[in-house]
């Protein structure tokens, strides 16, 4: 069926993520909660609840980070946040040369974070796949995961895996 890109990989990716930190037996200083929301196309309802039930502690979210834009290469992650906050993020996303990331760009941010981010002052990222590639697709019968590459599935995983984990395991937080 469809929806391979919008939003299947973006699931895939990030749980592939977090299923590395652990197998490689990596606990960061701070809790790493992945959450798959339902119903973004249709009026924000899951991460619109997600924020409600955590308003109390959205201030201790350090970062929100959503993958739901594909992860054609060549894909970049977005950030939004203080510049002292972009400054930090910047040295992480340096960690990814060897996947021959870029450096970080404006624009993290998206849909389904904008809630918490917004309710506790977080700072946000975005793995932004190729949009040449992901609009070709987008929203139609044409999203399928043949067109989807293992390569690219597991690249996303580990730049995600190695940004999740450094601002989880930093001895500060990301200033807002």
């Amino acid at each position: 069926g469809s929806g391979a890109s919008d939003d299947g990989v973006g699931c895939i990716a990030t749980w592939e993520a977090l299923r590395l930190m652990k197998k490689l037996g990596l606990r960061p200083r701070r809790t790493v909660r992945l959450v798959l929301w339902t119903n973004e196309e249709n009026g924000l309802r899951g991460a619109a609840a997600y924020a409600e039930q955590h308003a109390a502690e959205a201030a201790n979210h350090v970062l929100a980070l959503e993958a739901d834009s594909g992860v054609f290469s060549p894909a970049v992650l977005g950030f939004s946040g203080s510049a002292a906050a972009r400054a930090m993020m910047s040295q992480i996303v340096s960690l990814l040369a060897p996947l021959e990331f870029p450096e970080v760009t404006s624009g993290g941010g998206g849909a389904d974070i904008g809630p918490i981010a917004q309710a506790g002052n977080v700072p946000t990222m975005a793995y932004l796949g190729d949009a040449s590639r992901y609009f070709v697709i987008h929203h139609s019968a044409a999203d399928t995961v043949e067109r989807i590459t293992p390569e690219e599935v597991s690249r996303a995983a580990a730049a995600i895996a190695v940004v999740t984990y450094a601002v989880a395991e930093m001895p500060d937080r990301l200033p807002r």
